[in-house]
């Protein structure tokens, strides 16, 4: 891997992830956590996207991904347990198409901490509307072949909607906080929620509520 800036090696060292346990609410168990990005501020930035978006801009943003990955499988790694747990990692689709990038890249990572692919699940955006894309598809389903799960996360405020569930091979389907704050006292949104967890499942798919 290239080196990276001496400026984009003090902004990862500012970087942090915090980790949000994913639970099974049948029996209470984890089934892994979603690793959240933290410290933007402290590196100068006044928001995670426009993080990202420096990178893609100035064609670093494979470079930046790679070692951001390699943190949070460093700390995944920390975590007792962590061999039959899977870490949910949030991919900025633009990285497909970023000058650098090569396939299995995460595969020698993971193989490095001693972890499987199958413990690595990549979260997509709902609201990133290049998903769309057939090399993007065709990517997603090269991950899926090598091991790796995949995540439609914010589902139902993007772009595509059921286009996007009927293009893109998920094992997960993450549904928006919107359509699941007071739930319990709105009967649209009950309908609404309802209707998406039936259809996951039948397509096989297992539903997140964030």
């Amino acid at each position: 891997m290239e080196p990276l800036p001496p400026s984009w090696t003090l902004i990862l060292a500012s970087l942090d992830f915090a980790f949000q346990p994913i639970v099974n609410i049948h029996n209470g168990e984890y089934l892994g956590f979603e690793c959240l990005l933290r410290g933007h501020d402290a590196a100068g930035f006044s928001s995670i996207p426009s993080l990202f978006d420096r990178a893609h801009e100035e064609r670093l943003l494979h470079l930046v991904d790679l070692a951001l990955r390699e943190k949070a499988v460093s700390r995944f790694r920390s975590y007792i347990g962590h061999r039959v747990k899977k870490l949910f990692y949030n991919l900025d689709i633009r990285v497909l198409d970023a000058p650098g990038y090569s396939r299995g890249a995460t595969r020698e990572l993971l193989k490095a901490q001693g972890l499987s692919p199958g413990s690595f699940c990549f979260e997509v955006s709902e609201q990133q509307r290049v998903l769309s894309d057939s090399q993007g598809r065709d990517v997603l389903s090269v991950y899926r072949d090598q091991g790796f799960s995949i995540a439609i996360d914010d589902y139902g405020i993007g772009f595509s909607g059921l286009q996007r569930l009927y293009e893109c091979e998920t094992d997960y389907l993450k549904i928006d906080g919107f359509f699941l704050s007071d739930i319990a006292t709105s009967s649209r949104k009950r309908l609404f929620v309802a209707h998406m967890v039936g259809l996951a499942h039948v397509l096989g798919i297992k539903v997140i509520a964030e």
